[in-house]
């Protein structure tokens, strides 16, 4: 009698969300909060006042800008998000109908949506060449900041790292395929940081390749044939 039934976001409406013993805990800042106090585990704590006050900037620079830059390049161009992720839209919304069709109404909600939300915070009013300018100056803050270093503050990851490798996952792992600006940006001007995710996913999801290709987000099940 468990309801094992995927739930695609929480009651915020926000991506990602855990739910812990029945509670349900939305936003990465608040989930790494929660988790973090509840299993006495803290990232930062070999982190000085000053360290601590650049990861928050950091940080809000990732979730509040960074990220909206990529929403706006996936809400302006949803076919290519598809193709840039290999997403199977009738496995990642759990419908029958031909993906054909989910493309189409996919490609329309998802763009009309995203477009809104990208104007409603105050970027989609730019032009797209100088969205992409600032997302390239953020990547460029953020290798300066990594420098040479394995990780942010050195040599073990930090909440930094983190919610880093959350946003710059986005950019690296999109396919060849697909032609971004951003992604050629940080191969070119900012190889330190395409290190950094390497590092993360290998230390973090050595299962990584079996994640993408063979397990549902329900961890549990296989992907269907």
């Amino acid at each position: 009698n468990i309801d094992h039934k995927l739930k695609l976001r929480s009651k915020k409406g926000q991506l990602p969300f855990v739910e812990v013993n029945g509670e349900e805990i939305a936003d990465s800042t608040i989930i790494i909060k929660e988790l973090g106090q509840r299993y006495e585990k803290d990232l930062d704590a070999a982190l000085t006042q000053e360290q601590r006050n650049i990861a928050h900037a950091m940080i809000s620079m990732l979730e509040n800008h960074l990220n909206w830059v990529l929403l706006f390049w996936r809400s302006k161009n949803p076919e290519h998000m598809i193709k840039g992720y290999k997403v199977n839209l009738q496995h990642a919304l759990g419908s029958r109908l031909p993906n054909a069709l989910l493309n189409f109404f996919f490609k329309f909600q998802y763009g009309r949506k995203g477009s809104k939300k990208v104007k409603a915070q105050g970027l989609g009013v730019h032009k797209p060449e100088e969205i992409e300018e600032f997302g390239k100056q953020d990547l460029k803050v953020l290798s300066e900041l990594l420098a040479d270093k394995p990780f942010f503050f050195g040599d073990e990851p930090t909440i930094l790292d983190c919610v880093a490798f959350s946003v710059l996952a986005q950019i690296h792992f999109i396919s060849d395929e697909v032609k971004y600006t951003l992604k050629e940006f940080m191969q070119e001007n900012c190889p330190n940081l395409v290190g950094h995710v390497s590092r993360i996913k290998e230390r973090c999801f050595p299962d990584w390749d079996d994640i993408c290709t063979k397990l549902d987000l329900n961890a549990h099940l296989p992907k269907p044939e």
